[in-house]
């Protein structure tokens, strides 16, 4: 797949047009929350040039193409609440521990980011201020709406991948993330299995044994809330088509465990990583807190 052909690589690449960073959406009264950590390509205009072509932005490198769209349709048919990141991962990726490695990257997937070369404490933290914090306390917010409604709500995850990455080729069309907590994860595989027209991923094309990402592991595992991830290939997603196909796959596999009321309650059990500091980051309150 040629990412720069993706229909979803469109206008608002530099964010003249589109003010919002961080979108709710609200369609439902079904307490399940809709993530998607990397939903836009925006640069906002404070950051001014990271020294990358538009042509780089709009591909796998600068946000998971057709997450946003699966995620958007995929929130109607199951009438929940989704949140939307529409700054590129390129600027802060939201679904990375703050000042790792990988958190500004300074290069992805062989292409240089100049404008992350050599990037200070200060302007990292600025960016930490004014992008990261503000999705993850709109994802905190609506945890906290649910939860003083006396409701468990459950966590939904939405990434895409690129179909060929250092050298591979990935077979799986679409992989289903775990650790621990199996309520959701394990009815669904088990149903997508059962299609006859998917190659599916059980912790593929990336484990959830080893790295969940940022958002899950917080917002979800740490509080011991259902939840579960999902990795669509890019290039099943990068036309309108695609996207409703998938949605209503999701669509399908989902409905049944969210059906049972015993789905919406604490995790009973353990399922955070023994690694990743996300009990000093929740408390780094010389930058702001969460929640």
């Amino acid at each position: 797949m040629n990412d720069d052909k993706s229909e979803f690589a469109s206008a608002g690449v530099r964010n003249t047009s589109c003010p919002r960073a961080v979108e709710v959406l609200d369609v439902g009264n079904r307490p399940v929350l809709l993530l998607c950590d990397h939903a836009g390509h925006r640069v906002p205009d404070a950051i001014g040039e990271l020294g990358v072509s538009d042509a780089n932005l709009v591909r796998h490198i600068g946000w998971d193409i057709g997450a946003a769209a699966v995620t958007r349709s995929l929130a109607g048919r199951l009438r929940g609440t989704a949140i939307f990141n529409h700054v590129s991962r390129l600027v802060i990726d939201v679904n990375r521990r703050p000042r790792s490695y990988s958190s500004i990257p300074p290069i992805s997937d062989g292409c240089v980011i100049p404008g992350n070369q050599h990037l200070s404490a200060a302007a990292a933290d600025q960016r930490i201020c004014d992008y990261f914090l503000p999705y993850h306390k709109a994802v905190a917010r609506q945890i906290a709406r649910f939860r003083g409604q006396g409701q468990t709500p459950v966590i939904i995850a939405v990434h895409s991948y690129t179909s060929h990455l250092n050298g591979e080729d990935r077979p799986w069309q679409i992989g289903v993330l775990w650790r621990g907590d199996r309520r959701l994860a394990g009815p669904v595989l088990t149903a997508l299995h059962e299609r006859d027209d998917l190659v599916v991923g059980d912790n593929q094309p990336y484990s959830g044994q080893r790295e969940f990402g940022f958002t899950i592991t917080f917002h979800a595992q740490r509080t011991r809330l259902p939840h579960i991830m999902f990795e669509i290939r890019q290039d099943e997603i990068d036309d309108a088509d695609g996207v409703a196909r998938y949605a209503g796959i999701l669509a399908d596999c989902l409905m049944p465990p969210l059906e049972d009321q015993g789905l919406y309650s604490l995790f009973d059990g353990d399922n955070l990583p023994t690694t990743g500091g996300l009990r000093a980051w929740r408390h780094a309150g010389h930058i702001s807190p969460l929640g």
